[in-house]
């Protein structure tokens, strides 16, 4: 494979997971990613900062703080150029190094690139063959399509409340989950927020029940000193365009260390069959179906789907995985600066909180209204809004009281008291690769500004 080198590469940054609304420009910047006193290797170039922006520099107030982007450059465009010149644009030699990278990245001896995250949950769960009924336990706040993959491989989720600051399932409720039902547990990395790994899995082996490590929201994180995706059975991440890296938008992985697992994702992945690439006549036609010769390559063995990627999103995401650990220590870096200014309102709010043994990048920034603050989540959200800053909610909130998941079969154990306080008064602000100090320094501004104009 030809590797395109640049000696100075640049970055374009894209609005988050939102397309971008009609009249938008691509404008020029000048804005630096700063480590302390030194410039970050990666500058921006090209930044979308909405159809006003007209001068070189972050304009506070007017030019939009997005709590997601999508950060790459030139190396990224001229890889999927390369690609495409290729003539193939199906999975080939870019999708299989972009696999064994990824990984490896994730402690895994083997990996299925797939469509999405929100597909790799579900294959997750899938290849596993869990008889309808059995149990899979996960947490009450998540992500909307980790609930639906136990539903939709007819399985049962048993649910419990989370925790406010890191906003991962309350462990202490894992003794009562258990049943003879259980078969598995899928926890998400809420928000990039680590799991503790090692009770985790201490308690999945004791009851002899496969571990799934929902990793799309982290990529490069590390428990204990090992990586995130590698104390489980099965590890997911995702490459979403908001995510910390991105294949070209989209993309996911599942990985796993049994060859029996990889075997059954690689047929669910590809429309149900074991083919391969062999082109020997002799050895494709090797198989008989009711005494006819067939082409091994459209023998299907199981009901499969199409959870195929592109092989442009390949060549995308190698390229962003040079970059990884730089987005990496950006995005901590700006988690530490919005804890450090913020933390003087902790009056008002719950700041997100890590684990001390883990080493976590946060996909962005969550915060909780405290219920004795003298204003309500929407007052405050509506405050940011007015003032060029985006906001989202943490995902789904308690995902039971979402309309589609109100009826579902389910078991739940103990309140969710928390889970109602999340979906009630917690949002997300930006952390990610694409801020710098100063913009980091007007959010916190702006919160102030607020806090002075509400408080009593």
């Amino acid at each position: 494979m030809t590797k395109v080198n640049i000696k100075k590469p640049t970055i374009n940054i894209i609005s988050g997971p939102e397309p971008r609304e009609a009249g938008s420009v691509i404008a020029t910047t000048a804005s630096v990613l700063t480590e302390g006193n030194s410039v970050h290797p990666y500058f921006i170039s090209n930044a979308y900062l909405g159809p006003s922006f007209t001068n070189k520099q972050f304009r506070p107030g007017l030019d939009k703080i997005y709590y997601s982007l999508a950060v790459y450059g030139d190396e990224e465009k001229e890889a999927v150029a390369e690609a495409l010149n290729k003539g193939w644009l199906g999975m080939g030699n870019y999708s299989a190094e972009f696999t064994r990278q990824i990984s490896q990245i994730l402690g895994k001896k083997s990996g299925v690139f797939i469509n999405s995250g929100s597909s790799g949950t579900f294959l997750a769960l899938k290849i596993l063959n869990l008889p309808a009924g059995s149990e899979v336990i996960t947490s009450a706040c998540t992500f909307a399509t980790t609930l639906a993959a136990i539903l939709n491989n007819n399985l049962v989720p048993v649910v419990a409340d989370s925790e406010i600051g890191n906003y991962n399932l309350d462990l202490k409720k894992l003794p009562k989950m258990i049943s003879r039902k259980t078969k598995a547990l899928i926890l998400p990395h809420t928000l990039g927020s680590l799991n503790n790994m090692k009770a985790l899995q201490s308690f999945c082996k004791k009851n002899e029940i496969y571990l799934i490590e929902d990793s799309c929201d982290t990529l490069g994180g590390k428990y204990l000193g090992r990586p995130t995706g590698s104390f489980a059975d099965i590890s997911v991440c995702s490459f979403y365009a908001s995510h910390h890296i991105t294949a070209a938008g989209g993309g996911g992985m599942i990985c796993m260390d049994d060859p029996k697992l990889l075997a059954r994702a690689l047929a669910y992945r590809d429309w149900g069959r074991f083919g391969d690439d062999n082109e020997n006549i002799d050895e494709r036609f090797n198989i008989h179906i009711d005494g006819i010769p067939y082409d091994r390559k459209f023998v299907y063995s199981m009901v499969g789907y199409n959870l195929k990627p592109t092989e442009i999103q390949a060549a995308f995401g190698l390229e962003q995985l040079k970059k990884l650990k730089s987005f990496n220590k950006i995005r901590s870096r700006n988690f530490k600066r919005l804890v450090k200014n913020l933390s003087k309102f902790r009056d008002y709010f719950y700041l997100p909180t890590d684990l001390p043994e883990a080493e976590a990048y946060w996909l962005a920034f969550p915060i909780t209204i405290k219920d004795e603050a003298p204003f309500s989540r929407l007052e405050l959200l509506r405050f940011l809004e007015s003032n060029n800053i985006q906001t989202r909610l943490l995902f789904a909130g308690n995902i039971l009281r979402q309309p589609a998941f109100k009826n579902v079969p389910r078991r739940v154990v103990g309140s969710l008291t928390n889970a109602d306080k999340i979906m009630k008064d917690t949002f997300v602000i930006g952390c990610h690769h694409g801020l710098t100090d100063e913009m980091i320094d007007y959010v916190c501004k702006i919160f102030e500004k607020f806090i002075n104009k509400n408080k009593k």
